[in-house]
């Protein structure tokens, strides 16, 4: 749990090297977050862009909007399946939650973790995806369901990261636009670069590495 705690500040001491190329990017990963149906192609930009900036010596705009634009297609799909998800998980809750006995217990809590091992799964999917030398949407999820089963203790550390940046971004509403995405992509990629480290398949030295900040002339 601590080493998925260390990951989590590791990925926003990131986030606060990339200044205001995070901050322009989370505006735009919001503005194009409008439509359901381009939000993952969005989180895709900003999850390229953190993966880039963790392990290759640049980083700038383009980054985002090539994985914004590569990912189009195959994020509408992802985007179709989440809300099939969630209308599923949501009209089961609501079925069960005012339910009393042991029984309906046990399903509150088995909804309750699938949709928190989906988040988690997610998460980690999209730095998977850009780690893997021949990338593939299956391949990803399923190596990020892999590293969730093998880190339990530190995707709990993760996840209570995640929570506390969600609830101190409800208190601070503007911060999901401006900051709050960008913080999640740095932590995803971090972690999922730490684990990779872990197994070797990554070496463990940190990359020289420094950010473009954007210009108005790059948007």
């Amino acid at each position: 749990m601590i080493t998925g705690l260390r990951a989590v500040l590791r990925g926003l001491s990131r986030l606060n090297q990339g200044g205001y190329l995070y901050v322009w990017c989370s505006v735009a990963c919001a503005l194009l977050s409008l439509l359901v149906i381009t939000a993952p192609a969005a989180w895709a930009g900003l999850v390229r862009l953190s993966w880039t900036a963790q392990r290759q010596p640049t980083a700038g705009w383009d980054d985002f909007w090539a994985g914004f634009r590569e990912n189009l297609v195959r994020g509408a799909l992802i985007a179709v399946v989440n809300v099939v998800f969630w209308a599923i998980w949501i009209t089961n809750w609501l079925s069960y939650a005012p339910a009393p006995g042991i029984g309906y217990a046990i399903l509150r809590g088995f909804w309750l973790l699938s949709a928190l091992a989906l988040i988690m799964v997610q998460l980690y999917a999209g730095p998977l995806y850009y780690a893997m030398a021949t990338p593939t949407v299956i391949g990803a999820y399923r190596n990020a369901a892999v590293m969730l089963l093998r880190n339990p203790f530190f995707t709990i550390g993760v996840a209570f990261g995640v929570a506390v940046i969600a609830v101190i971004s409800v208190a601070l509403p503007f911060a999901w636009a401006l900051i709050t995405t960008g913080a999640l992509a740095c932590v995803a990629t971090a972690a999922v670069i730490d684990r990779l480290r872990a197994v070797g398949v990554l070496p463990q030295e940190e990359p020289i590495s420094y950010l473009v900040d954007p210009s108005y002339t790059d948007m």
